[in-house]
């Protein structure tokens, strides 16, 4: 499975990089307007290059986010399991441990 995936996201890198290489020329340039900072005359390779590295970032920062509060909810429940399995092999256990004192003591035993 994971060499689907690699394979998948080495795809989607080399389609995003023809794209980008496709699309640029030498007079192909964008303005930038950023909250605290303007850039003037930025190739548009460039722009396509950072757009998906903070993307993948942001995606990445999110898949580990989900996947550790994920992977806490699995391990209270595996214990919550353990737990509850003790308690049930407990419950089965107690009858035959009572019954085995009451033959014991001689009630029933012939």
């Amino acid at each position: 499975m994971w060499i689907f995936r690699s394979f998948l996201i080495l795809i989607i890198i080399l389609v995003i990089v023809a794209f980008a290489m496709h699309n640029t020329g030498p007079g192909q340039t964008v303005d930038i307007n950023l909250v605290l900072a303007k850039r003037y005359n930025v190739p548009v390779i460039t722009v396509v290059f950072w757009g998906f590295i903070l993307g993948a970032a942001v995606a990445w920062l999110l898949f580990v986010s989900v996947y550790l509060r994920l992977s806490n909810q699995l391990h209270k429940a595996q214990k919550a399991a353990k737990g509850l399995e003790t308690e049930v092999s407990a419950l089965r256990n107690r009858p035959i441990e009572e019954s085995k004192n009451l033959l014991d003591q001689g009630g029933l035993r012939e």
